[in-house]
């Protein structure tokens, strides 16, 4: 019989090896000092850089997805399973409720399944390479996208050596992983699937109904309603939760501001104003009367729900939306080329629409208070005003940026209640990631626009069609940063961006135009993927 010992790795032999009474020893020491060294860096270290200790676990389970062979197939079942959980709960779990660990965020429902849907996103990334090139290829077919998404990415490493506060900004770093980037290239994969785009705007009209319900209840108790029933190990700090549940209440009115799950009025508010997009687009092409008449009613209720929140920028958001979207849909109608004067009609008469809607509010002392302000809102504005002036000479004296999380301490402005605050998104993202930093953001987000705009006025599918909502309340998102600093949003926002870009490939697989850079054409859904094996998402999803 012919000899079959392998040629390769000659010195290796599968025999058991005992170790000498030596190795044991010494092995069985080095155990004892690791477990000797956590045990003392738990007792001298603060609570917040316990967190420390965890990362010789995690670059171990990096490596190790980094060494797995690439079978070619990913769990899509088990993400498409865990998306809507989380997407759900990252709307409507209050993030003040959960359980408080020294060293660890806050622990909700919302994080554990953004955490089991990240760990089955980095699973599928690192073991098919067939995913990894076709979210790739989503990802990039923008270019503009591409490189700001990049820089915005590089920026905030780049400033990491810069804070002042370095453990808060590498966790603050490690979260924009998880909540942002990680929910991009999962909305790339499922919404380039047909039936997601639809669901999840669905989704988002329904939960807004449900909140501005909710919202009304609040008003009339005077507090949540959920407030007397939190279990006493997930009310994380008593200071934060009479803050959170209180009335947040304007000083000059008193009114009540509704705030619902979200842990401010404004931040509700900004939530509302990013979904009308998507109602308004429901009612422009929803067939049958009954169902539109539905649609405006929800319209209504949501706009109600904006007003009890007592925020301008949810009325602000509203505007832009009924301002963009008719002059999109209009535009739109020109293009087909079918409509006879009816397009040419309503493109033209769309700024008159807009002129006049101006005037409306300009013409109510009502409207005009509760959407540019007035004498209770004036010392809003008095302080975003002193804000700005406070922040030029701090970005010229680092334009490179202060670091993640350090917008507030940089600028050190504080308002009447002694709170230090920051109240721009603009001047937060600067101060904290630069010049460049804010060129960047800002323009992965007016890229996505562009993209999304451009498939809302190309296609006939009802579906690839949502770009176009999607694209205005990106839009809006990008508006209420004006006079917003809370990122509550931002998960949603990266979110609609993996929406755009997703339709986006789909409507160019229909029209059978190739990506932008080396890979191969985009390719038509539940099709072979044209990588570097003709492989379906279905098949590579095993």
């Amino acid at each position: 019989m012919a000899n079959t010992t392998p040629t390769f790795l000659a010195s290796y032999s599968n025999r058991s090896v005992d170790a000498s009474r030596g190795r044991r020893a010494l092995v069985l020491l080095a155990k004892t000092l690791l477990a000797a060294g956590y045990a003392v860096a738990i007792v001298i270290l603060p609570p917040q850089m316990l967190f420390i200790l965890a990362l010789p676990i995690v670059v171990m389970l990096l490596a190790t997805l980094w060494m797995l062979p690439d079978r070619r197939t990913f769990p899509l079942a088990a993400l498409e399973s865990v998306f809507p959980v989380y997407f759900v709960l990252s709307i409507i779990w209050p993030i003040y409720i959960a359980v408080s660990l020294p060293g660890l965020p806050w622990l909700t429902p919302t994080r554990m399944a953004l955490l089991v849907q990240t760990a089955l996103l980095a699973y599928s990334l690192a073991t098919s390479s067939d995913l990894r090139q076709y979210i790739s290829r989503v990802v990039r077919s923008s270019t503009w996208f591409w490189v700001s998404f990049l820089v915005w990415e590089v920026m905030q490493i780049v400033t990491l050596p810069m804070s002042r506060t370095l453990v808060m900004s590498a966790k603050m770093f490690v979260d924009n992983q998880f909540a942002l980037a990680g929910i991009l290239f999962l909305g790339c994969l499922l919404f380039s699937r047909k039936g997601w785009a639809s669901w999840v705007s669905k989704t988002l009209v329904i939960l807004a109904l449900l909140t501005a319900v909710d919202g009304f209840i609040e008003l009339h108790l005077g507090y949540p309603p959920w407030a007397h029933y939190i279990p006493s190990f997930m009310r994380v700090d008593e200071g934060i939760m009479s803050v959170v549940l209180g009335a947040q209440a304007r000083t000059a009115d008193g009114l009540y501001r509704v705030h619902g799950q979200f842990p401010l009025s404004l931040v509700m508010a900004e939530y509302l104003a990013l979904v009308i997009p998507f109602v308004v687009h429901s009612i422009v092409t929803s067939p049958g009367i009954v169902r539109r008449t539905l649609l405006v009613l929800a319209l209504i209720f949501i706009m109600a729900a904006i007003l009890i929140t007592q925020s301008r920028l949810g009325l602000v958001g509203a505007m832009v939306t009924f301002a963009a979207y008719p002059l999109m849909w209009a535009y739109r109608i020109w293009r087909g080329g079918n409509s006879g004067m009816l397009g040419p009609a309503l493109l033209f008469g769309a700024p008159a629409a807009v002129v006049l809607l101006l005037g409306i509010v300009l013409s109510s002392h009502s409207l005009t208070t509760r959407i540019l302000g007035g004498g209770a809102q004036s010392a809003s504005n008095e302080g975003r005003r002193i804000q700005r002036e406070m922040a030029v000479p701090r970005v010229l004296h680092n334009p490179i940026g202060y670091g993640l999380g350090n917008a507030g301490n940089v600028l050190g402005f504080t308002n009447p209640g002694g709170y230090m605050t920051i109240d721009s998104g603009v001047l937060t993202i600067v101060l904290d990631l630069g010049i460049t930093g804010l060129v960047a953001f800002f323009g992965l987000l007016f890229a996505a626009i562009n993209q999304g705009v451009g498939v809302f006025l190309r296609t006939t599918d009802r579906e690839l069609a949502l770009a176009g909502p999607a694209a205005i309340s990106i839009l809006v998102f990008i508006v209420v940063r004006l006079v917003l600093s809370e990122e509550n949003s931002f998960s949603l926002a990266f979110l609609l961006l993996g929406m755009i870009l997703g339709l986006a490939a789909r409507e160019r697989a229909g029209r059978g135009e190739p990506a932008t850079g080396h890979l191969a054409a985009d390719p038509p859904q539940d099709t072979p993927i044209p990588v570097a094996a003709s492989v379906s998402v279905a098949r590579i999803a095993g």
